[in-house]
């Protein structure tokens, strides 16, 4: 039932949206009706979603709790006050008789309280998404945090006539363990096979999936690989169409020199292509067992992100090439274990999880500033596009068993909605919070009627925004920059 529902992107959709936004939401609104109990002020209404109303669901305590038919956010009416501004006296004075018939004795509206007591209010809201956030953070530490147990080696090649070939060792396995146990990096695995004096088993994953097979080598059969064992660059990407690509460079190729000088890693590779911009030149490769001279002409003006050739480094690097057993082989992706973490570690995890997001985002305004700034992170993005990405990762979470991901996810979401209604925007909380102040320094209160003219103004222009990000959600899923 989990697969066909992970299945359909539409009912996947539909459950991120359920699981990502309304709890969030709700936690935003509850902090605002927590702060209101808290500092006396009336809550005549808690809704979910924006007017118009689609159902009231209950009344409780005097507050109707309501389903709204626009899915932008949420809110909490005070008694006074509409979903934009403050009501006039007449009717101020008909919620008031409404609160009395709900049994509210002493109603109290926003604009009665005191200035710290409403921004206390209004600002109850984030900090509550805020505290949602670290609560999170702390259970997925609790649930576990990666912890590196080992490394991997990636056999990028394995010559058919060698011994670890006959064993059934092949190219594109990743070697996890020997004699069952974990090794801490290539050098390590490599060291302990040659200096083996009985055999031995290799734990192997193969590429297509998580099953593993233990190889028996005889190490009489293994030669020590000493001082044969070199190290090159390798290959990742080949742009099309570039020299690289017309000279047939392929990605997985070992560079083994330029124009006769060898090359050991890349910051070699590139000085060699740098002092040879214009001029025909001879690339040595090593592919598949073979030795393959190739040639080409590094460009003068490459485009964007290419380079002079047109190639990029593989995620690894450089490669070790093994001529003595016929074996290149590159680092692989560390081995990793979730390990659970104790409370004492998880509350200073969930502080410091929470900062580094505070600060990914307050860096934004300066990368914009600079020009620095990647186009997709400042893509606004609206509760369809929310729900997109929560869907791809709901279903990533699910398929690895991995409830972090997801978890980690809806967190993010509440520290941006927090973020966000604390921006001084009218019609958001940071708006309000901005007339509260503004009262505080001249001493008296703006009229209502400018303000909530400001306010509807507000709205209006958050509604279009709202209109604008909904149909580019659609046109261009969020996604597509996921993938």
């Amino acid at each position: 039932m989990t697969d066909f529902l992970l299945s359909n992107d539409f009912i996947t959709g539909i459950i991120a949206f359920l699981l990502v936004l309304i709890p969030a939401v709700i936690i935003h609104e509850i902090g605002h009706f927590l702060a209101a109990k808290a500092v006396g002020i009336t809550i005549l209404e808690f809704g979910i979603g924006m007017p118009p109303r689609m159902v009231k669901l209950f009344t409780r305590g005097g507050t109707e709790y309501t389903l709204n038919w626009l899915p932008l956010g949420g809110f909490v009416r005070p008694l006074g006050e509409g979903v934009v501004s403050q009501m006039g006296e007449e009717a101020t004075e008909e919620d008031r008789e409404e609160a009395k018939r709900r049994g509210i004795a002493n109603a109290k509206s926003v604009y009665e309280a005191r200035p710290w007591e409403r921004i206390v209010f209004m600002i109850a809201g984030a900090m509550a998404n805020f505290l949602m956030a670290l609560a999170l953070f702390a259970v997925v530490a609790l649930i576990g945090l990666p912890e590196i147990v080992g490394a991997r080696a990636h056999i990028v090649y394995v010559a058919p006539e060698s011994s670890l070939y006959a064993a059934g060792l092949r190219s594109g396995d990743f070697i996890e363990k020997i004699d069952g146990e974990n090794f801490a990096d290539t050098d390590a695995l490599f060291n302990r096979m040659a200096s083996a004096d009985a055999p031995f088993q290799l734990t192997v994953a193969r590429p297509e999936g998580e099953s593993t097979t233990a190889l028996t080598l005889d190490v009489t059969s293994l030669a020590a690989s000493g001082e044969t064992t070199e190290t090159h660059p390798i290959i990742g990407f080949v742009a099309p169409n570039s020299p690289a690509d017309r000279a047939g460079l392929q990605a997985g190729d070992l560079v083994l020199a330029f124009n006769g000088t060898p090359t050991y890693v890349f910051p070699d590779l590139q000085a060699q292509i740098a002092d040879s911009i214009g001029v025909r030149s001879t690339i040595t490769l090593w592919r598949d067992g073979e030795t393959i001279e190739a040639s080409l002409v590094p460009r003068v003006n490459p485009p964007e992100g290419e380079g002079a050739i047109g190639i990029a480094f593989s995620v690894a690097d450089t490669a070790m090439l093994d001529t003595t057993n016929g074996l290149a082989y590159t680092p692989g992706p560390d081995q990793q274990t979730m390990q659970p973490q104790p409370l004492s570690v998880a509350i200073p995890y969930a502080f410091q999880q929470f900062g580094e997001v505070i600060n990914i985002i307050a860096s934004i305004p300066a990368q914009v500033l600079q020009g620095t700034a990647d186009p997709n992170m400042l893509r606004p993005i609206g509760p369809v596009g929310v729900s997109q990405a929560g869907a791809e990762l709901l279903r990533e979470s699910v398929s690895e068993n991995r409830p972090m991901i997801i978890l980690n996810f809806i967190a993010l979401v509440s520290i941006s909605l927090g973020l966000t209604n604390l921006l001084p925007i009218p019609a958001l909380d940071g708006g309000r919070i901005l007339f509260v102040l503004l009262e505080i320094v001249r001493g008296r209160p703006i009229s209502p009627e400018r303000e909530g003219l400001v306010h509807l103004v507000g709205l209006a222009l958050l509604l279009s925004l709202m209109v604008v990000v909904l149909i580019n959600d659609i046109a261009h899923p969020v996604t597509d920059l996921l993938r």
